[in-house]
């Protein structure tokens, strides 16, 4: 185990943790998919807590089932469990903003990050990082697992344009990212809800200020500009032209720049 895959101080940050102290972390070198990893627990009771992380996925994936490619050792891809979230504020979206949070900590220059509604982290007009939550229901408890992907490295894909950590970071070790994201999302777990909203706006600065094409279905699209989040996550956006401001809950933003 070279010293970027042990796990010795994040263990640590484990221990003191609110909401991670009985999770047990796996670092393995190869995996179809971490979240389906974390996913087969749920037949089985009681769930076990785990962080599963993996230096290749053969079938990674992000929101809307696409694909998230990279070669073994170019992102940094990890799952968690979580028994039960309730918050007003959506788990995607909380994950995201201590996604961010971390990477800006370690970033020599985070001048360019922000982040786009609802969970991905992007670096000036290319995206850096994304995050897939899944949900199971038993009885009254939520079951979640949240996937993260970060890129490390240039991606070897010339049809990927996506951002890279080592553009703007000394070091790219996973286990530093890892160390201040759960540190961070331990805090934020505890935040309230306006609390959340405000660093959240705040941290997607870009968001306010970019045209997107809105595709809420195959049939409905249009072009418009973000207004505003409100605390159930949603996005209120003002469509070009006359029309009224829409609440979209889930859509697919692609900016126009």
């Amino acid at each position: 185990m070279t010293a970027d895959t042990c796990c010795d101080r994040l263990e640590n940050i484990f221990r003191g943790s609110r909401h991670f102290g009985g999770h047990k972390i796996s670092w393995v070198e190869k995996t179809v998919s971490t979240n389906d990893d974390l996913k087969a627990d749920w037949e089985k009771p009681p769930i076990a807590q785990l962080l599963r992380i993996a230096d290749f996925q053969t079938a990674g994936r992000g929101q809307l089932g696409r694909k998230w490619q990279a070669s073994a050792g170019q992102s940094l891809l990890f799952s968690f469990s979580l028994p039960d979230f309730r918050n007003e504020f959506p788990l995607s979206l909380l994950t995201g903003l201590a996604l961010y949070k971390a990477l800006s900590r370690l970033a020599r220059d985070s001048s360019g990050l922000w982040l786009k509604w609802p969970n991905d982290v992007w670096l000036g007009q290319r995206k850096l990082a994304g995050i897939l939550c899944e949900s199971s229901f038993s009885g009254a408890v939520t079951r979640w697992v949240v996937g993260t992907g970060v890129n490390l490295f240039p991606l070897n894909d010339p049809e990927t344009v996506s951002a890279s950590f080592c553009e703007i970071a000394d070091s790219c070790c996973r286990q530093d990212i890892l160390c201040e994201f759960f540190a961070i999302l331990d805090e934020l777990l505890l935040t309230n809800t306006g609390v959340l909203v405000e660093q959240w706006t705040k941290a997607a600065a870009l968001l306010w200020q970019t045209r997107f094409l809105f595709c809420c279905s195959e049939q409905q699209k249009f072009y418009g500009i973000p207004l505003c989040l409100e605390p159930s996550g949603a996005l209120l956006v003002k469509p070009d032209g006359n029309e009224k401001s829409r609440r979209l809950l889930s859509a697919t933003l692609k900016p126009v720049f």
